[in-house]
């Protein structure tokens, strides 16, 4: 649980660096960055409400 927090605030850092990165240079690259480590985040979120719901549907049977 603790390295999948880790994880999300090391994604976060990167998009907002990603995103200070396209304010200061106008560079499309750092865009396409900043949503590449959005769609990680957004995976890593899945994934663990995934793992959450399957370690409830356990409890119950």
């Amino acid at each position: 649980m603790l390295a999948i927090r880790i994880f999300l605030i090391i994604i976060g850092g990167v998009m907002i660096l990603s995103l200070l990165g396209y304010a200061i240079s106008r560079d499309s690259r750092w865009l396409r960055f900043a949503g590449l480590s959005l769609k990680a985040g957004l995976a890593l979120i899945g994934l663990l409400l995934l793992v959450l719901l399957i370690e409830r549907l356990l409890l119950v049977v």
